[in-house]
């Protein structure tokens, strides 16, 4: 594998998500048939950028004017899962699943497994709650961190 060094921001943190998405996705592959899967519905691959916002109730009605941006592993029906160079200690997001598109999907969700993986990197499983309507989804004057 022929090594190339990566100017841009953007791209160094998406070619570093990705190579620990790859572990990940090893892992599992290796895994498959030695543990129970108690899933109803069967994960896709789905391996791209999207944005996260808080959208947990505070007693401030001020919500965070910034997403962070995380990068998916995989998606069900019913949920997500991704990975983020961090720890996310919120409960309900928003999540915004294909935000490089004028026809953007919003989905409320809830994180509802998280463990550190490699480099840094946190593995997420977030439960889908709903679909977000157009009001809830990102008000103008919001923006994405580290993207």
């Amino acid at each position: 594998m022929k090594t190339q060094l990566l100017t841009n921001p953007a791209d160094a943190r998406r070619a570093e998500a990705q190579e620990v998405i790859d572990i990940l996705n090893r892992w599992d592959a290796r895994m498959n048939g030695h543990q129970t899967q108690r899933r109803a519905h069967e994960r896709v691959p789905f391996s791209v950028r999207i944005c996260l916002y808080n959208r947990e109730r505070s007693s401030s009605a001020e919500q965070p004017k910034s997403g962070i941006t995380v990068w998916s592993r995989n998606v069900s029906p019913k949920g997500i899962g991704f990975v983020y160079k961090g720890r996310i200690d919120w409960k309900r997001v928003l999540l915004c699943l294909d935000p490089d598109s004028d026809g953007a999907t919003w989905m409320q969700a809830e994180i509802v497994r998280s463990r550190k993986v490699h480099n840094d990197f946190w593995d997420y499983g977030a439960r889908f709650i709903r679909r977000a309507t157009r009001e809830e989804s990102l008000p103008a004057g919001q923006d994405v961190v580290g993207d």
